[in-house]
């Protein structure tokens, strides 16, 4: 993975930029592969030190702008040059995520975060912001660090933006992953950043809906004794108490993208006369997407969900997907607040039901295709971590 990631850096066409490889205590091939690239900086560590990892990747890096990649993950041709232009325009911009498609075919979008955070294998910092703010938490291991950091950037007056004209390709190499040990850190990690990073008054409902949440996907992915294991950390550490630097209701709401979800809602259904709409799947951010319907104006039928559960879910009714035959309403809003996840969904079930209005609630900034700007000072640092390169850099 990392030989073939530092061959195709190597190729870009971009300006000249700084490759940082952070060997999180290995037992590959990663160490001898030094010899074979001496034109990249590394950064041996004797043990894995998980995420943290990053931060040392950020201080070493000499650039003004780090491209945090994962070692199955490349940027297209065009995008570290595009860089520096984007965060010179807008001094409060402190990070880009950037389009994540997957390399195998139909080359969909791999599952990132909601629109006011980005994810390690393909996203953009501000180097400044992210020491200003301490970088990514010492004390997760993996999962959810890239939220709270988010959190961090944005409680400090800084931005967090989806751009779509900045293209990745992730391999997403998928071997050796431990499902069970995945929900016990993400149910651990998200309750802990909620707990530390949530505004006072959203606090207990973002706990709980994260329980709920991730109890759903262990029972799917059979990793209940993972999610148990995560629910039982996760209440010790409540139960000891954390200290909270929560962020203000509009800080979270932009965290969340619920502003331009709001606005993107509201055009699309005066431009296509819709009144009564259907949710469809109950992705990252739903819970909030589902209160934000109701100061839309819409009507609310039903979520439609393909996990296999129905009943009533937050006032909502729940119905399989396979019970969807689009009547009874004027049109579908995606369940999801992740840019990528959300756009496919939308274009797969305009696909599926032609005439059919479908938004998605969390466009992407900017254009298809990668823009290439006179950017000077961006950095590219791969740092693998486990099986994953985990990067900050400099042009």
């Amino acid at each position: 993975m990392l030989r073939a990631t530092l061959a195709r850096l190597r190729e870009l066409p971009d300006r000249a930029f700084e490759v940082i490889v952070l060997d999180n205590g290995s037992t590959d091939e990663t160490s001898a592969l030094a010899a074979d690239h001496p034109d990249v900086r590394w950064i041996h560590l004797s043990r894995n030190i998980g995420c943290a990892a990053r931060n040392l990747g950020a201080a070493a890096a000499e650039g003004r702008v780090l491209l945090m990649l994962d070692d199955d993950s490349h940027p297209a041709p065009g995008v570290i040059d595009a860089l520096g232009g984007l965060f010179a325009c807008d001094a409060s911009l402190a990070a880009m995520a950037c389009r994540v498609r997957l390399t195998d075919p139909p080359h969909r979008h791999d599952a990132g975060g909601v629109p006011g955070i980005f994810f390690n294998c393909g996203g953009a910092v501000r180097r400044e912001a992210f020491l200003a703010v301490g970088g990514y938490p010492t004390d997760y291991e993996y999962y959810a660090e890239e939220y709270d950091l988010a959190c961090k950037l944005w409680r400090n007056g800084w931005r967090v933006e989806p751009r779509g004209e900045l293209l990745v390709w992730h391999g997403r190499v998928t071997r050796n992953r431990d499902n069970n040990r995945m929900l016990r850190l993400l149910v651990r990690n998200n309750v802990r950043m909620w707990a530390r990073h949530a505004p006072a008054s959203l606090r207990a409902d973002l706990i709980e809906s994260t329980f709920e949440r991730y109890e759903r996907v262990a029972r799917k992915e059979g990793a209940m004794a993972g999610f148990e294991a995560g629910r039982a950390e996760a209440r010790a550490i409540l139960s000891r108490g954390v200290k909270s630097r929560p962020m203000s209701e509009l800080q979270f709401e932009r965290l969340m993208g619920l502003d331009r979800a709001c606005a993107a809602i509201r055009s699309w259904a005066d431009k296509c006369a819709v009144r009564r709409v259907a949710v469809w799947g109950r992705g990252k951010g739903c819970e909030q997407l589902l209160d934000l319907l109701k100061k839309t104006g819409l009507w609310l039928e039903r979520v439609y969900d393909g996990g296999g559960d129905s009943g009533i879910w937050r006032n909502a009714e729940v119905v399989s997907t396979d019970a969807f035959d689009g009547s009874g309403v004027d049109g579908v809003v995606i369940g999801s607040l992740s840019p990528g996840v959300a756009e496919d969904e939308a274009e797969r079930l305009s696909a599926t039901w032609p005439g059919l209005p479908v938004v998605s609630p969390a466009p992407w900034l900017g254009a298809e295709s990668p823009a290439v700007s006179s950017a000077r000072h961006a950095s590219i640092a791969g740092l693998p971590v486990e099986t994953g390169t985990r990067p900050g850099a400099l042009v």
